[in-house]
């Protein structure tokens, strides 16, 4: 069974009501992915720090709930939990205000990623909310070198929150850094034009110089128009679900959980008969076996298709939805 361990921010989302009242929920990009994988059926870890206030303990409880394993975690005394007022248009279409001065999402530590057991493992999933500030920025570099040297696969939903950085000038080199060591990258189109325009170059130069990163897949979602996918040796585009959102908090983080999900059911078995005999007679260690796997899968077509549609189910499915961590599908209702 492969195992993902989600690594970054879990925080309250004050959601707006039908009477206009605002309503805490828990949430946070990574920790929405986390919820997802384990609700769907796999084994899921998250890594962050929580404070030990009343919010704190009511997002522990609440991952816990939802069947994420915790051990990852660490406790934060001296810290609030981050919050985020999340407004609704008439589409369903969100904006925020974030509240996370020194909170205690942003104090998870190198001492803290010196304690996971990479071993366990076989998926690293992080967002960019984690590189707003030069040490967040450092430890997240640190926690994708100990996930590759213990051969996972590195994915990354870069998920743009451009009001957390202190200093815009630093977004672009920071997300550069990271989609050079990563095998799975997620935008939006809103993301990639955005750093076309920062990179000064067109929006479809910018994809042909991320392909060139060495990226083994990347994803690109646009809301209800289709998906773009770029692969080293592929590119399409795949429709998704027709809906009328109502709430497209963690829309994204249901896609790339999904995605996620549906990949480690193609990666296995491996059905080549030259990749079998790579793993028996090469790869002798079990988390190179996954990671082969999983990258076998990232490079055929017909399994990437088939991931992208469960994943556009998954998204489609918690639009419909008010909330995050509720929102989110168990394998059944995607079926």
């Amino acid at each position: 069974m492969f195992s993902l361990l989600s690594y970054g921010e879990v925080l309250i989302d004050f959601l707006p009501g039908d009477n206009g009242h605002y309503y805490p929920m828990a949430g946070g990009a990574p920790a929405n992915v986390a919820v997802a994988f384990a609700k769907l059926g796999q084994n899921s870890f998250f890594a962050g720090a929580i404070s030990e206030d009343n919010f704190g303990s009511f997002l522990t409880k609440a991952l816990k709930s939802e069947g994420v394993n915790t051990c990852y975690c660490s406790n934060i005394k001296q810290a609030n939990t981050a919050l985020v007022l999340v407004s609704l248009d008439k589409f369903g279409e969100r904006s925020f205000n974030f509240y996370r001065d020194n909170s205690a999402d942003t104090k998870y530590d190198q001492a803290d990623i010196d304690n996971i057991d990479w071993q366990e493992l076989s998926i690293f999933h992080f967002c960019s909310n984690t590189l707003t500030s030069t040490s967040m920025g450092k430890n997240t570099q640190y926690a994708i070198e100990k996930a590759k040297e213990n051969n996972l696969l590195i994915s990354f939903d870069v998920n743009l929150r451009q009001q957390l950085w202190s200093d815009l000038t630093e977004l672009p080199e920071r997300v550069t850094q990271c989609l050079e060591i990563s095998d799975l990258v997620k935008f939006s189109k809103e993301e990639a034009v955005y750093l076309a325009e920062q990179a000064h170059v067109s929006y479809q130069d910018y994809l042909v110089k991320l392909k060139a990163l060495g990226v083994s897949l990347i994803v690109i979602t646009d809301g209800a128009n289709e998906v773009q996918i770029i692969a080293q040796n592929f590119s399409a585009t795949i429709n998704v679900p027709v809906i009328t959102p109502v709430d497209t908090t963690a829309a994204g983080d249901s896609f790339i959980a999904g995605f996620l999900f549906a990949l480690t059911e193609q990666a296995l078995p491996i059905e080549s008969p030259s990749s079998q005999v790579i793993i028996k007679q090469v790869l002798e260690k079990k988390s190179l076996r996954k990671l082969t796997a999983l990258k076998s899968a990232l490079e055929d077509s017909d399994k990437v298709d088939a991931a992208i549609k469960f994943a556009a189910k998954c998204g489609a499915y918690t639009c419909l939805r008010k909330g995050a961590f509720s929102a989110l599908p168990r394998l059944d209702k995607v079926n």
